[in-house]
This record gives C-alpha cells, sequence and structure tokens, in this order.
C-alpha cells in the first residue's frame, strides 16, 4: 500500500509557514495539489475523508453526504456524532460553487469527481484532493487515513487507527476459519427485478471482502466478460450460488430475493450465510473507511458463521 503523498521542504528550501506547517504535495489522478498552510476551514465530499477526519479529532466545517445513502438523516451510524454543516447533493456537478465558496475552505477532500473539468471547477475556490489512485474511482480507506494524518500532522494517530482496523480484519479471520477462502457474491435486485453484481477484483467492496478471508465467485467474473459489474434477469440466480450472499434490495424489502426463480435452493440461502444491507449502511461495504471496517465485520460475522466447513 503506497502512500501518495510527499514532503516539499528542505533546509534549503525552507516552505514552513509560522506554524511550523511544511509544505507537501500530495499527487492525484489529475496531477498534484500543494498545501502550502495548515488547513483551518475542511469541507469533505466522501466519507472516507470525514471518517478519518473524525477518528483524528480534526473540525469539519462542512461535508456534502449523498442524498439517500448516508445513514438515517444523512448521518452513518457508525460515524461518532460531531460538529459540521451536512450539505446533501447528488454529485460534483450539482455542487454550486458560489455556495461553496461561501463556506471559504482551505481545502476540499472530494474524492471521485468524475472529471478533470469538475477538478477544475472546484480549484477555483480552494485545494482539491480528488482520488489520488491513478486508474481508479476511489481510494482505499488506509490511504486516506494516513494521508489525512499527512496533511493534518497526525501521522502516528493515523497509522494507530489504520493497524487497530486491520487488526480487527485479521482477528476476524481467526475467528472465522470456515469463510477462509469461501466465495461470496454482492448483489443488488431493481424494481425490474434484475440482478446488478460485482465483477471487479478491484472493486472497494471486493477488496474489503478479501480482506476478510472471501474470494469473488468467479461465475460472476466469467459472465461480466471484463466488466466491472454486470446486470442480469431474475432468473439467473444460478449466479448467487456462492458461500456467502450480500444482498442489496433496492426497494427495501429483502423478501423480494423470495420471489426469484430457485431463490431459496441457493447455497448460501439454505444455509443462512446471508447479509442483507440497505440505503443506509450498504456504503460500509460499497466506500469502506477506517471507521465502517469495525462495523462492516459485525455485519458480516453472522453469516460468516454459518458458512459449513
Amino acid at each position: 500500500m503506497a502512500l501518495v503523498v510527499a514532503g516539499c521542504s528542505s533546509p534549503d528550501d525552507d516552505k514552513s509557514d509560522s506554524s511550523g506547517f511544511e509544505s507537501i504535495t500530495i499527487e492525484h489522478e489529475f496531477g498534484s495539489t500543494t498545501i502550502d498552510s495548515e488547513p483551518k476551514v475542511v469541507v469533505t465530499m466522501l466519507g472516507s475523508w470525514t471518517d478519518a477526519l473524525v477518528a483524528l479529532d480534526v473540525p469539519i466545517k462542512a461535508e456534502y453526504v449523498t442524498e439517500g445513502y448516508s445513514g438515517e438523516n444523512n448521518k452513518f451510524e457508525w460515524t461518532p456524532a460531531h460538529e459540521s454543516e451536512v450539505i446533501p447533493y447528488l454529485g460534483a456537478e450539482s455542487i454550486s460553487v458560489p455556495q461553496l465558496a461561501a463556506i471559504e475552505p482551505d481545502i476540499i477532500l472530494a474524492g471521485y469527481l468524475g472529471s478533470e473539468d469538475e477538478y477544475k471547477r472546484l480549484r477555483q475556490v480552494a485545494p482539491v484532493i480528488p482520488v489520488m489512485q491513478k486508474d481508479a474511482v476511489m481510494d482505499s480507506w488506509q490511504d486516506v487515513t494516513l494521508t489525512a494524518g499527512k496533511i493534518f500532522g497526525k501521522q502516528d494517530q493515523a497509522q494507530s487507527l489504520v493497524d487497530d482496523a486491520e487488526q480487527q480484519l485479521t482477528d476476524f479471520k481467526t475467528a472465522h476459519p470456515n469463510a477462509q477462502g469461501k466465495t461470496f457474491s454482492f448483489g443488488q435486485l431493481n424494481a425490474e427485478g434484475q440482478i446488478g453484481l460485482i465483477a471487479d477484483e478491484n472493486d472497494p467492496t471486493t477488496k474489503l471482502m478479501t480482506s476478510m478471508g472471501f474470494v469473488l465467485d468467479p461465475k460472476i467474473k466469467e459472465v461480466a466478460e471484463g466488466q466491472s459489474r454486470v446486470l442480469v434477469s431474475a432468473e439467473r440466480t444460478d449466479l448467487l450460488d456462492s458461500d456467502l450472499l450480500v444482498l442489496w434490495p433496492l426497494g427495501g424489502d429483502p423478501a423480494a430475493f423470495d420471489a426469484l426463480p430457485g431463490w431459496a435452493n441457493r447455497t448460501a440461502v439454505k444455509s443462512g450465510a446471508t447479509v442483507f444491507v440497505n440505503n443506509n449502511n450498504a456504503s460500509a461495504l460499497s466506500n469502506p473507511t477506517v471507521l465502517s471496517v469495525p462495523f462492516a465485520l459485525d455485519l458480516i460475522a453472522p453469516a460468516a458463521e454459518k458458512i459449513p466447513a
């Protein structure tokens, strides 16, 4: 895991401000962003950044959250209470630059922005950190946490947070030996009865499940033919014959899966190794954070315990 932050100061080229802050440059998908002074007014646009800052006790002035998918009342249950202005939005393109500028941010911790044009639009207001990893749509929760520690001078605390969460992942594997090497599928059921399946080893959900010891069901990767996700008809429940199923009924009712042909005969359904998520908590798996990892482990554990040897 590479941390994509580089210090820019040296004894011969001291770029420290009066508070002792050393200028740093963060490389990212659209180039790099240099931070010359310690950010005091912070805006976040992604849960992993928000959780990292909350865990590091860094104040957040405002946080943009995805309407309808950010927990009850736009607060995730794994994120401790904290003071900030919560602004629901529907993606970077919906952000009003004047509204953002009125916050007078020193830094915008954004994550996925969709395009370089959006990055440049927001950069008019303050330095922006989009996705740091090249050719990715999301940075790992480890890199986000460690980068936050670097920006705000809390490297040791950030490393400790990452180490603790990774230890919990290791403990999970030890506590659930029957789950190790077993297949999983993550599926969304839409209103038309179609099932959307994750088919990418690099998807954040896949990476988190892999860190628990599971493997993405190869049948899904085969059908996807290189796509990161694949949409299949309700009749293809044979693709959900994994050892563990994580299921997201977009209509909100897990009973909707019962109507799918052959559902009762699926391996995980028969063993009870199924997990149902909803709009309020699915982000714990789809956008893992340093604070949501323990929540995700608690979510998966009861199903993992039912996987036969």
